[in-house]
């Protein structure tokens, strides 16, 4: 029988290649942690600078309010619509049928 990906013997098997030095796949995935942590680093210094001229700005203009600061508060709503059938297969499906068995009555 097949394993799946997730089975405890290919688990196990991706395990070992990974944590034994020297072979392609702890090579791949120790530049590919080098990659990501390259990368969080990058965001968090970005993260960091942008904080700092934030707070800079904050400083100077905190006297006057101005229209752009006003524009960033406000958040947009949009109102959810709770009536009517919803998008889904089996919501369609039963819009779809639902109108056939109306019309199965004989009428005198």
């Amino acid at each position: 029988m097949a394993h799946s990906a997730r089975s405890k013997s290919k688990l196990k098997a991706k395990a070992i290649k990974t944590q034994t030095p020297g072979t392609d796949y702890h090579n791949t995935a120790e530049a590919r942690r080098e990659r990501i942590a390259k990368k969080l680093k990058e965001n968090l210094e970005k993260q960091i600078q942008e904080k700092e001229i934030a707070q800079t700005d904050t400083m100077t203009d905190d006297s006057v309010p101005t229209t752009s600061n006003i524009e960033e508060k406000v958040i947009d709503y949009q109102n959810v619509s709770t009536h009517g059938w919803r998008k889904s297969r089996k919501a369609s499906y039963k819009k779809k049928h639902s109108n056939k068995k109306k019309n199965k009555s004989i009428k005198f």
